[in-house]
C-alpha cells in the first residue's frame, strides 16, 4: 500500500558534521609569534567564534582532535612550518567542544585532510613511583588551587605532569602509571631546573637545550617528587595524514 513511510521505516544515516556559518582562513605573518612546544595549541574560542593566529596545520589538527604532537604521523612537510590565521564564526552560539567539531569539518573542507587512525606499540616512558614513595601531598577537600611560588610550576595531577613531560620531551610520550589518583600539590622547582639545564652553557641550540631541560626535570621529578620515568611497551594510537594541502586564502 502507499503512503508515507513511518519514522520507524526511514534509514538512519550518519549525521552530518556541524559547519560553521563564515569561515577565514589566511596565510599568517611568518614574523608573528608562535607557541613553543609546551604551549597547548594557539586555538581560542568564545561561544560561537573560533580563532587562531598563525597555526600549523599540525597544531590546528592537535586541538581539534585533542592529541599531542607524537601522535600526528606523516603528511607533508609543511603541516608543523606554515601558519595560518583561522577566523570562523557559527550563529548558534555554540561552545568551545561544538567549535572543536566544526573545526574538524572545516580542516577536511579547506584542507583537504584525509587521515585514517592506526595502533602501534612503541617504547615509550612510564612515570612511576620510585622508591621511598611521593613526596608531595594530597590536596585537601575543597581546595581550588595551591599557593604560587616564583620560578615554580603547580600541578594538581599526575596525567598533568605526564602531559608536560611528553611536551619537554623529544615527542617521546610519556603515560601516567603511578595509580595515584586524585589531585594533588605538584610542586616543580623551575628556576632550579632552568639553573641546571643551562650550567656551562652559554648558547646551547634550542634542541640541546629542550634535551637538557628535559634531563634536569627528571632529575627533579625523582629528588623533589619521588617520582621517576622507566621505558616500557604500550600502544600508541596514531593520526596517519592521508592527504593535505594548503587552504586557498579567502
Amino acid at each position: 500500500m502507499g503512503g508515507p513511510k513511518s519514522l520507524a521505516q526511514t534509514p538512519a544515516g550518519p549525521l552530518p558534521p556541524p559547519r560553521f556559518e563564515v569561515a577565514s582562513i589566511r596565510a599568517a605573518n611568518p614574523s608573528a609569534p608562535r607557541g613553543g612546544r609546551l604551549a597547548a595549541p594557539p586555538i581560542n574560542t568564545k561561544p560561537g567564534l573560533l580563532t587562531a593566529r598563525n597555526a600549523s596545520l599540525k597544531q590546528l589538527i592537535r586541538g581539534a582532535y585533542t592529541l599531542e604532537n607524537y601522535q600526528i604521523s606523516a603528511g607533508p612537510g609543511w603541516i608543523d612550518s606554515a601558519g595560518f590565521d583561522v577566523e570562523a564564526k557559527s550563529t548558534d552560539g555554540a561552545n568551545r567542544d561544538r567549535l572543536l567539531l566544526m573545526l574538524r569539518a572545516l580542516l577536511a573542507d579547506r584542507f583537504k585532510l584525509r587521515f585514517h587512525r592506526e595502533t602501534k606499540e612503541f617504547t615509550v616512558l612510564a612515570l612511576v613511583v620510585a622508591k621511598g614513595g611521593p613526596k608531595f601531598h594530597e590536596l585537601k577537600a575543597g581546595a581550588d588551587s595551591v599557593p604560587n611560588k616564583t620560578d615554580h610550576m603547580r600541578l594538581k595531577d599526575l596525567p598533568s605532569l605526564a602531559t608536560y613531560l611528553t611536551r619537554l620531551s623529544s615527542d617521546e610520550p610519556v603515560f601516567d602509571r603511578t595509580g595515584l589518583t586524585g589531585q594533588f600539590d605538584i610542586d616543580l622547582d623551575i628556576g632550579k631546573i632552568v639553573q641546571e639545564a643551562t650550567q656551562g652553557e652559554q648558547a646551547a641550540e634550542p634542541a640541546a637545550m629542550r634535551e637538557r631541560m628535559f634531563e634536569a626535570t627528571v632529575n627533579a621529578i625523582q629528588d623533589e617528587l619521588g617520582l621517576k620515568l622507566v621505558p616500557t611497551k604500550a600502544p600508541v594510537e596514531l593520526f596517519v595524514i592521508d592527504h593535505a594541502e594548503k587552504a586557498s586564502a579567502n
